[in-house]
């Protein structure tokens, strides 16, 4: 599952055209307090070094998510809302971009 939401908090950094230092620190740090946040922060380096598409990252995030819907309890779903947002305002103001990207994350957790 942490897989899936490195994937997700890397499509959400790059939603407004590339990855910014900020963002990157933030996610570094968010990261680190969460259990597993080793293996999401694995994922969104990786991601940031072969320069996926948003759009393919944010699936394959989805897909992870989804398998593990029942492990996804509403505290953790909060949790991963509130790690977007921080991540999303870590470089000036959040972008429209960014927030329809977790506009749609809301939403598509909302069906799980």
């Amino acid at each position: 599952m942490y897989l899936g939401f490195g994937n997700l908090v890397y499509a959400l950094a790059k939603a407004d055209g590339r990855v910014q230092n900020e963002e990157a620190d933030a996610v570094r740090q968010l990261l680190a307090q969460q259990p597993f946040g080793d293996l999401a922060q694995y994922a969104f380096t990786l991601l940031e070094e072969r320069n996926v598409s948003i759009e393919e990252a944010y699936a394959f995030g989805m897909r992870r998510l989804t398998d593990n819907r029942k492990a996804l309890n509403d505290t953790l779903k909060k949790q991963f809302i509130d790690i977007l947002l921080h991540v999303a305002g870590a470089h000036d103001d959040t972008s429209r971009k960014e927030q329809e990207m977790i506009k749609r994350f809301r939403r598509d957790l909302r069906r799980l």
